[in-house]
């Protein structure tokens, strides 16, 4: 008897937990191998999210922002300040007395950003302190005096360390009113000197130097400006940050409308003084920057320009708490949020630094719609049309391979469900095979045995052989013998045997269908009468 090895048995699964693979587990394996063959196109691993370039860096949102979106967000938002005092000064004359002089105008500039899209700017306090505006009247007094003639530098020189500047009286139009200040604001004047518009300000809430150094303007505006939020927290020491304003000496060399200036440094400290919390900073600054925002990595507005050393440029300096200035604005009941046109303007910013171009190119002209005098969004609106065929080619790039991936995918779908039904056909015509000879009786040699035959051996031929009844003699029935006794030593004399019965033949039933093959009709073989199917091929037997 046949046998199966115990080690093949044991790989053999066992029906009852065979794997059957259903539509689902096909697709889901699919799309898993179009997964798998797509991700070096898209430069992702299966279980990851794309990554397209540089763009996958920006996918943290608190991420810094790149140096050029925070230049193109701060630079929207900041503006150019020319303020004028005019006033009448009070000085002293040869013979002991005291003359009024004709009015003196004293001009002067300072930079500022817009806290809200009706027209809040806040700027440095100082640009509009009346005690800063009496000192300035004063010098620019006695410099009219000496380009004049009258006194000689020597004697301006000697009445600002005699005290002038803070002894001489200073007023406005009428007696006991303090000197006037003119102040007009100019946003975003970059682009040309025609473009460039001006908007009167006037003066809202202020706090001198020593008292955190802040003030807020009001202008009038057909459109909103892009507006600046400021932090909720104050830096920290060693961040990152940029100090954005309109240096005097640099916008009193340019000709037309100069850009602002973009000083990097970090944050060195915080100081307390006796007007408040003061930032301290290590960027470079110049007067003309005083009022101008101090912003973090993400356009966050962390302070504003303050104070520095007395030199024009040190690396040195001071700007007020984003505290002191949303105390300001809280204040003055000046709500420092992002409009609609502020959220298009930043979401086009967004787009166009990712590679969106068109996408960009929309958002852009939403926020012009909504602000015709944002020339930074005029820039960037421009530069994206202008990158538009870029964005194309990249498109098409990704489509291409999205339709590869998908056809890899269907690709794999159909040779599954080939491979499979042809699997199940299979198994079906085994299972078939196996029920059928398992309900046609027992081989013939068992049943033969069984029922008291000899082994019939038969030999296969390729001639058909007629049913002949092949007789099959049966085991003999024992009959009991009587021995003869045989006399020891005796002499020899005639030895009589035994009678002994015949035991007749065995002749076949002739109608016992035991006994009469069938040949099979697939291969020949003769077959017990009573199988239903052939022993040896196993193919059914015609009755």
């Amino acid at each position: 008897m046949l046998t199966i090895p115990e080690a093949l048995v044991s790989l053999t699964p066992s029906r009852r937990h065979r794997a059957r693979f259903g539509l689902p587990s096909i697709i889901v394996t699919a799309l898993a191998a179009a997964l798998v063959i797509g991700a070096p196109l898209f430069g992702t691993s299966p279980l990851g999210s794309p990554q397209f370039g540089a763009s996958a860096a920006r996918a943290d949102t608190a991420a810094a922002l790149p140096q050029e979106q925070i230049a193109a967000i701060g630079e929207a938002g900041t503006v150019y300040l020319s303020g004028t005092w005019a006033g009448y000064v009070n000085f002293p004359t040869p013979d002991g007395g005291t003359a009024w002089s004709d009015e003196v105008d004293a001009s002067f500039s300072c930079s500022g950003f817009v806290a809200s899209s009706d027209g809040s700017v806040v700027t440095a306090g100082h640009c509009a302190d009346v005690a800063e505006g009496k000192t300035s009247i004063i010098d620019d007094f006695l410099a009219g005096e000496v380009s004049n003639g009258d006194i000689t530098e020597a004697d301006s020189e000697g009445y600002v360390a005699a005290g002038a500047e803070a002894n001489w009286p200073v007023e406005g139009q009428k007696t006991g009113e303090p000197p006037v200040l003119t102040m007009k604001v100019y946003p975003a004047i970059s682009i040309s000197s025609d473009d460039s518009t001006s908007y009167p300000a006037v003066l809202v809430d202020d706090r001198p130097l020593g008292q955190g150094d802040v003030a807020l303007f009001k202008i009038d505006t057909p459109s909103p400006l892009p507006v600046l939020v400021v932090s909720p927290t104050a830096p920290a020491t060693g961040q990152q940050v940029d100090a954005i304003g309109y240096p005097g000496n640099v916008t009193s060399l340019v000709s037309g409308n100069p850009e602002p200036t973009f000083a990097q440094g970090q944050v060195s400290g915080r100081q307390q003084t006796d007007g408040g919390p003061f930032t301290q900073i290590g960027v470079a600054m110049s007067p003309g920057m005083s009022g101008g925002p101090v912003v973090d990595g993400n356009a966050g507005v962390v302070g504003t320009v303050s104070f520095g050393p007395s030199s024009d440029t040190q690396q040195l300096n001071f700007a007020a708490a984003p505290e002191t200035i949303s105390a300001l604005l809280s204040r003055n009941a000046i709500k420092n949020e992002l409009a609609d046109s502020d959220k298009q303007f930043r979401a086009g910013l967004n787009e166009y630094f990712a590679g969106k171009y068109h996408a960009a190119a929309d958002d852009l002209g939403k926020a012009l719609a909504a602000n015709p005098d944002n020339a930074i969004a005029q820039q960037y609106q421009s530069k994206a049309i202008t990158a538009f065929p870029q964005e194309n080619t990249t498109g098409w790039v990704i489509w291409v391979v999205l339709g590869g991936a998908l056809l890899v995918a269907v690709i794999v779908v159909v040779v599954l469900l080939l491979v499979l039904g042809g699997a199940r056909k299979r198994r079906r015509a085994a299972q078939a095979g196996g029920g059928a000879e398992a309900g046609g009786g027992a081989p013939v040699n068992a049943g033969a045995q069984a029922v008291g035959y000899a082994t019939q051996t038969v030999v296969e031929s390729s001639v058909a052989v007629p049913a002949t009844p092949a007789p099959v003699a049966a085991a003999p029935t024992p009959v009991a013998a009587t021995p003869t006794p045989v006399a020891a030593m005796s002499a020899p004399g005639p030895v009589t045997s035994a009678p002994v019965t015949a035991v007749p033949a065995y002749v076949a039933d002739p109608e016992s269908p035991a006994v009469v093959g069938r040949p099979c009709p697939s291969c020949g073989a003769h077959n017990d009468a009573r199988d239903r199917f052939c022993g040896t091929c196993g193919h059914a037997l015609t009755p």
